[in-house]
């Protein structure tokens, strides 16, 4: 197929030369020589489309552009130019790494012009600088098929029990409840697109799976991290975590910030809550703590050349990025100076799923039908459920006793 194509190349080039001649001697281009030169070109794109389908850094198809080809509401609303489609994603798929202010047209898109040199064009699209979200992979996340969670917990603590003697009275305990409610909520985005571009199904898979998901998933993870539960924003980690107590640093032995994060861990067992497992932080202030050097000039975290650091800043699932055996998960998502401990532990915090990631895709909206244009709509559905905040400290670098 490489030879039929070269060879198609050479004949499209000599009819180019061709049409260049009659152009400068007559000032135009016969009718005959324009079909020509347009059916050769036909054929020399369709043997560019289906070797770029070949080529090695081609990305492979995965499940869920398989999900979006089999679906039938997908496929008929392809076929028929109207209506809508809704398409439901669960797992990881459903996260794979939108938000534009215009409408994605051809104009939009780009286009480019074709001249007598043969160009190679890459398959994929580069996408602009991404961060991991490792937030929701913290926490424990299970179902749910109800609006709203209630759950009851212990309000004021039965009091220790106490040695009676023989035939003596025995004290009289109380322990006393409160119920916590916490709504489901609904993050989203949505965008315009013409239907012309809805026809290049490969291309409209590649924008679904590469940007709406990613952008919604990054509104989770900062309302997991920070939402103030004002509105429809989560009742994030950090509005209900426990203060770091600075009581806890020695000021004649002086602190860093690996001190702050061990006290307050400490902080959080001498409370009898759950054992930490995890820390969060801006990428600078753990590089901050990853370069901190003991008296000798010797990194305090180990030498840099190790292995199991050597990817260190990439997210939490780097099994050597660890401090008092804490994962850490640096993100942007958190304000630089600002750290919070805490543990996955279910008991403590979990996320409950009323709809993972949806994808829909309609020409039901406004004048959208008479004006070719579809909209597409990525939101989830999901309610953050904190039964033991103390189990969570946040605070500051920059504190001191």
């Amino acid at each position: 197929m490489d030879e039929k194509l070269k060879a198609l190349q050479a004949e499209l080039k000599s009819y180019f030369e061709k049409a260049a001649e009659q152009q400068k001697a007559h000032g135009t281009v016969s009718e005959e020589l324009k079909t020509k030169i347009d059916a050769l070109q036909k054929q020399v794109d369709a043997i560019d489309t289906k070797l770029a389908g070949h080529m090695p850094g081609a990305p492979e198809e995965d499940s869920f552009e398989k999900q979006m080809t089999e679906d039938e509401s997908v496929k008929r609303l392809l076929k028929d130019k109207r209506g809508n489609a809704v398409i439901n994603f669960t797992g990881k798929a459903a996260r794979a790494p939108f938000e534009r202010k215009t409408t994605i047209t051809d104009v939009a898109v780009g286009t480019a012009t074709s001249g007598v040199l043969p160009i190679q064009r890459l398959p994929d699209i580069t996408m602009e600088a991404r961060q991991q979200l490792t937030v929701r992979d913290l926490l424990t996340a299970t179902p749910t098929t109800f609006q709203v969670i209630d759950f009851v917990k212990v309000n004021a603590p039965m009091a220790i029990a106490s040695p009676v003697a023989e035939a003596g009275t025995k004290p009289e305990n109380a322990v006393t409840f409160t119920t916590v409610s916490e709504r489901v909520k609904t993050i989203a985005t949505w965008v315009p697109a013409s239907r012309q571009v809805l026809d290049d199904m490969s291309e409209l898979l590649t924008f679904i799976k590469t940007m709406m998901p990613y952008y919604v998933n990054l509104a989770e993870e900062l309302q997991l991290l920070s939402g103030d539960n004002i509105g429809e924003d989560l009742h994030g980690l950090i509005p209900q975590a426990s203060a770091f107590t600075t009581g806890l640093l020695i000021l004649a032995k002086g602190w860093n910030k690996i001190d702050i994060i061990g006290r307050a861990i400490q902080q959080i067992t001498s409370a009898k809550e759950l054992p930490p497992s995890f820390l969060i932080l801006h990428p600078s202030d753990w590089w901050d703590i990853r370069l901190t050097k003991d008296g000798f000039g010797r990194y305090i975290l180990g030498d840099p050349q190790q292995g199991s650091l050597a990817g260190v800043g990439f997210g939490v699932m780097n099994p050597g990025q660890n401090l008092f055996g804490l994962a850490v998960c640096p993100t942007t998502n958190i304000a630089q100076g600002t750290f919070l401990v805490g543990t996955g532990n279910p008991i403590a915090c979990e996320i409950r799923d009323r709809m993972e990631m949806q994808i829909d895709i309609s020409t039901e909206h406004s004048t959208f039908f008479t004006q070719n244009l579809v909209a597409i709509r990525a939101e989830k559905r999901l309610a953050l459920i904190t039964r033991r905040p103390a189990s969570f400290v946040t605070g500051t670098f920059n504190t001191s006793p």
